[in-house]
């Protein structure tokens, strides 16, 4: 366990708040600078948005996970408010994968290195019991040094369940799991699933499907849950090689246990991606572009 703390009322006093980083309907956060000794610290403030029980729960939730896991290419937290309404997080600078997308869709080989880094951090989190439950580009954040940070972890749950329970279906629809509207779905695969999902937007700009919520008729999904590949290839009309192709009729399945692990993935990334110095002048490149 992380030897993180509760920081006292009197740190956040010293904070100057610079800007908004992003807001959500439950949560905001602020980038927020410390002068200490002559030197600027920079850190992001994830703080409760509503005083609703819900917002509560997930900050919480999130805290409790966080002090527990430690991964270079997970959040760092660095403490949290005495009331646990506000995560004082690592700051990353260079925003979100979503950014990365915004002209046109990565290449492959570069897709696979960024992804060869999340599986990387699920790896480490699987085999420690924990899961993440909300994986999507705008929870993976990139770093002052273009490392890959896994963000935002209100849905993440250790042995299959939250330190407090919640109602709510977790994660954000079109990236879940078919089986994540059941009744005991596979945390672990669902996971896996939402990697694939991301995998084919950031190579191809545009969601596998808008939905696979069961009181949703999405023609995409249905093709999908039905094996009418043949047809979806056609549909989409995008230009996927055939090992690809291959790998998202796996990790599409509705049946979680045919789907590779955290670690088969990372291998498939291994041999896909780029090196790490041309990782860097892509990413560079698309942040100047935007």
């Amino acid at each position: 366990m992380q030897q993180v703390q509760a920081l006292p009322p009197q740190f956040f006093q010293t904070l100057k708040i610079q800007t908004i980083l992003g807001q959500g309907h439950d949560s905001k956060v602020l980038l927020a600078i410390e002068n200490k000794e002559n030197e600027n610290k920079q850190y992001a403030l994830k703080c409760q948005a509503q005083k609703i029980q819900d917002t509560a729960i997930n900050l919480f939730n999130e805290i409790q996970i966080l002090i527990h896991i430690k991964h270079p290419h997970i959040i760092e937290l660095l403490g949290y408010s005495q009331d646990f309404t506000c995560l004082v997080l690592q700051y990353c600078p260079n925003g979100t994968l979503v950014q990365l997308i915004k002209s046109s869709p990565l290449p492959v080989n570069i897709a696979a290195s960024l992804l060869y880094q999340v599986t990387q951090a699920l790896n480490y989190m699987h085999e420690q019991g924990f899961t993440h439950g909300d994986l999507k580009l705008s929870n993976i954040l990139i770093d002052s040094q273009y490392n890959i940070k896994l963000c935002d972890f209100g849905f993440a749950r250790w042995n299959g369940k939250m330190p407090i329970e919640k109602q709510t279906v977790a994660g954000s629809e079109g990236y879940t799991a078919p089986e994540i509207w059941t009744l005991n779905p596979n945390y672990i695969k669902s996971d896996m699933f939402s990697v694939a999902v991301i995998f084919f937007i950031l190579i191809t700009g545009h969601p596998p499907f808008e939905s696979n919520n069961p009181d949703n008729q999405d023609p995409w999904w249905n093709l999908i849950k039905n094996n009418q590949w043949e047809t979806y290839w056609k549909d989409i009309r995008s230009n996927i090689d055939q090992e690809c192709k291959n790998l998202f009729v796996q990790m599409f399945s509705i049946q979680p246990d045919q789907r590779l692990s955290a670690n088969q993935l990372n291998q498939w990334f291994k041999l896909k991606q780029t090196t790490q110095e041309n990782l860097i002048q892509v990413i560079k490149k698309r942040l100047a572009d935007m």
